[in-house]
């Protein structure tokens, strides 16, 4: 029962099957869901409805708030967009919707369900209360570490609560309050800064249970109320858990490509938080969501920090960061597949059928070459 009182970095690989393509962005069908007129109504939550929602209703209805049909678009230019985003963002949408990245499937949204599955414990088993804590649990998790090795701190503790503490649900506030803080720490060893990850976890799980009645905060205020929770933690927490897109989810591959892009002005975005406020002043609200998952798996995949796929991005004729090098290498896609962060065979096969002003050829080992005409 909960109690009312009070570096060595492991990588894990992440498999995906030839051919795969995200399935963050695969639109389901719903049942039950409630209909918006408006984008207005569509930001009222009633938490108590939320509350006593079972399984297969509050995934569902969290995803038609927060997950759209991602492919094909064509965005009117406004005065207050910056001079390439109506150029650059339908491209990158396009790209992002034929690449299977691992924030897909082990994105911290996507988490509880990717490790609950290697239990044996299905989405609709996961009770939505449990989901929003471990959603939780590996935002906080997640700071400065890669998803793979947050994934592999993530399986550690389910392990744990199901073999050691005997709890067939897995991670729940309940089995985390019984593990000792040296003992949490061994168990998250995978991710960085993991001895403070564990204090910090072990004292907003006591706040959890002494101020939110052993749930997850509903408000901004109510997250960075919690010891290591910032912005970016707190608006994707709000997302995901309740629905509520208050604000615009900001990590390093987004703060990196709106930079990059000159999206704000990376004199005043001297952080994540600067990068996040100026985004939201000009960005439209509907694309205040899925502008994370977007740049975040291209970041992972396409644009990288380190080895750009410069050959491989539909907007490397208009990037002012494009690397006239990259565009013109011989890119291998057999190895690419195999020892990159991602699968974008379909994009290939969809890129060099598609992209204009180019030749693109797929050679009989399987090596891709452009050339621009």
């Amino acid at each position: 029962m909960v109690r009312r009182s009070k570096r060595k970095r492991v990588e894990v690989e992440v498999e995906v099957e030839e051919g795969e393509v995200s399935k963050y962005f695969k639109k389901e069908e719903t049942s039950q869901l409630p209909e918006f007129s408006s984008r207005d109504e569509l930001d009222e939550v009633d938490i108590d409805m939320v509350k006593a929602m079972n399984a297969d209703i509050y995934y569902d209805w969290v995803n038609a708030r927060t997950k759209d049909d991602i492919g094909a678009i064509e965005i009117i230019d406004r005065p207050t967009f910056p001079r390439n985003f109506a150029s650059i963002y339908p491209k990158v949408r396009l790209m992002r919707s034929k690449i299977a990245t691992p924030v897909d499937t082990v994105g911290c949204a996507s988490l509880p369900i990717t490790v609950s599955k290697e239990f044996g414990i299905s989405r609709n088993d996961i009770t939505p209360k449990n989901y929003r804590f471990q959603l939780l649990i590996a935002l906080m998790l997640s700071s400065q570490t890669r998803d793979e090795a947050n994934a592999k701190a993530i399986h550690n503790l389910m392990e744990y609560c199901i073999e050691e503490l005997k709890n067939p649900e897995g991670i729940t506030l309940d089995c985390m309050f019984q593990i000792e803080e040296p003992v949490l720490a061994k168990l998250i060893y995978p991710v960085s800064f993991y001895t403070r990850k564990a204090m910090y976890i072990k004292k907003s799980i006591q706040r959890l249970v002494d101020d939110f009645d052993s749930d997850v905060p509903t408000t901004i205020e109510g997250y960075l109320s919690l010891t290591g929770v910032g912005p970016k933690m707190g608006y994707l927490a709000l997302q995901k858990a309740w629905g509520k897109v208050d604000g615009i989810g900001v990590d390093v591959h987004v703060d990196r490509l709106c930079k990059m892009w000159r999206w704000v002005d990376p004199a005043k975005a001297k952080t994540p938080e600067h990068t996040r406020k100026l985004l939201q002043e000009w960005l439209p609200r509907e694309f205040w969501y899925e502008i994370n998952p977007i740049l975040v798996g291209f970041g992972q995949v396409i644009c990288l920090p380190r080895g750009k796929r410069c050959d491989l991005c539909m907007v490397n004729n208009i990037c002012n960061a494009v690397d006239p090098k990259k565009v013109n290498q011989k890119s291998s896609s057999q190895n690419a597949l195999r020892k990159g962060r991602g699968n974008y065979a379909e994009w290939i096969d969809y890129f060099k059928q598609t992209t204009e002003g180019s030749d693109i050829s797929i050679e009989s080992d399987r090596k891709v070459t452009r050339k621009e005409l």
